[in-house]
């Protein structure tokens, strides 16, 4: 790698880092101020929680949107679009007066975070050599749960949820500055200039992709609605009053379990990605789903007498740190398609997996835990990551191989 390919390189791993973290601080946000959001606009906590799947659920639109852009048009330049969609809507929800507006607004900043996964996962793995790369997947997703910390910053300032919101205008600034100094990738360039798919997102949902297409998405659902069940009743499970199985902590006795949920997150991840490069994409999938089934299904132990415990506190640490799994994925998935739909294929299976899991799991973790309280809720993740160690084999073995004109 020349000097000046190494920079290019660097500023695209800069470029998607910087996207997922915000990505994440505007997801996050939300989840945490969901109660104070019911209360000022006089409305159920339920109905807040749908406009947190209302937003995953506009994701999935954006990576129908976005990541066939990004193999028409550029990576690069369809990331650029997205931040600014993103950063604009989610500055936006600070003056809404409704429930009606606040779904308007989290349905059209998820389009813009929908794209911006698949887009920066691709623009990363073309941009440098295969060796190394799922710890470069793991470095890029960490960055989600360094969003996560501003998020909880934002959370513990003291800011009102609208003045939260309202500085979300800016990282679309700084994002967009850095991408207008990111260079294409050369596998897009090469590709792009005689390129015959003139729509990738039908060349995806051809014959020669229609089966990865349905097995990928189903993978990315099944976390999505673990993820987004668990992590939106956990946050309830930590306030809720005892009489209703919570822990009816305050505000500031909550930061001990956001910092665990991230620092264990954050490990996760990195080490997960590492992990790929020497076990395997599969192999080590299929450890981290493994930790993941033992650690819910302790944690849904502890729920039937629950208090501030540290062994609380760990089981929850390890039940983040399963989550990894993410840092392996973002280096697997562009491995298995070519450079054509290398952003659409990722793209759309990881949204429409996000939408739709994303969408069901706080609704029906919420319904659960009304019915039959927290631990049914936390021992559902144990399932499905089970199922998902299992899931993983069904897909070829591409582990670290050459992303080039294919």
């Amino acid at each position: 790698m020349s000097s000046v390919q190494g920079i290019g390189a660097v500023r695209s791993l800069l470029a998607a880092s910087l996207g997922f973290l915000f990505a994440a601080t505007d997801i996050v946000l939300l989840i945490f101020f969901q109660q104070e959001i019911a209360e000022a606009l006089g409305v159920p906590l339920a109905q807040v929680r749908i406009a947190i799947g209302v937003g995953l659920l506009g994701s999935a639109v954006g990576g129908l949107v976005f990541a066939p852009l990004g193999d028409r048009y550029g990576r690069v330049r369809a990331l650029g679009w997205s931040v600014a969609l993103y950063s604009v809507a989610t500055g936006l929800m600070s003056f809404v007066p409704s429930m009606g507006a606040l779904f308007a607004l989290r349905f059209i900043a998820g389009v813009g975070t929908g794209g911006e996964w698949s887009l920066g996962f691709a623009q990363v793995a073309e941009a440098w050599p295969s060796a190394g790369r799922g710890a470069r997947g793991g470095l890029v997703t960490g960055m989600f749960n360094l969003g996560t910390f501003v998020a909880i910053a934002l959370y513990h300032s003291g800011l009102s949820w609208r003045a939260a919101f309202a500085l979300m205008f800016l990282p679309g600034l700084l994002g967009l500055w850095l991408r207008r100094q990111v260079p294409e990738s050369a596998a897009f360039q090469a590709v792009g200039a005689s390129r015959a798919v003139s729509s990738p997102l039908r060349e995806v949902l051809g014959p020669a992709h229609r089966g990865l297409v349905a097995r990928l998405t189903l993978l990315f659902a099944l976390l999505n609605f673990g993820f987004y069940g668990f992590s939106t009743l956990f946050m309830q499970f930590l306030s809720a009053p005892v009489d209703q199985g919570g822990l009816a902590l305050a505000r500031a006795d909550e930061l001990p379990f956001h910092l665990v949920l991230n620092l264990s997150a954050l490990l996760g991840v990195l080490t997960a990605g590492a992990a790929s490069d020497r076990w395997g994409r599969r192999g080590a999938f299929t450890v981290w789903a493994g930790l993941g089934a033992l650690a819910f299904a302790a944690l849904s132990s502890l729920m039937d007498a629950p208090e501030a415990s540290l062994a609380l506190t760990l089981t929850f640490g390890l039940c983040c740190f399963a989550f990894g799994v993410n840092g392996i994925i973002g280096a697997w998935t562009p491995e298995l398609f070519p450079t054509a739909v290398r952003a659409t294929g990722p793209g759309l299976c990881q949204n429409l997996g996000k939408g739709v899991g994303g969408l069901a799991g706080p609704i029906v973790a919420g319904r659960l835990v009304d019915a039959h309280g927290y631990s049914v809720v936390f021992l559902g993740p144990a399932l499905l990551f089970a199922l998902c160690a299992a899931w993983v084999w069904t897909f070829p073995r591409v582990d670290g191989r050459a992303l080039d004109q294919e």
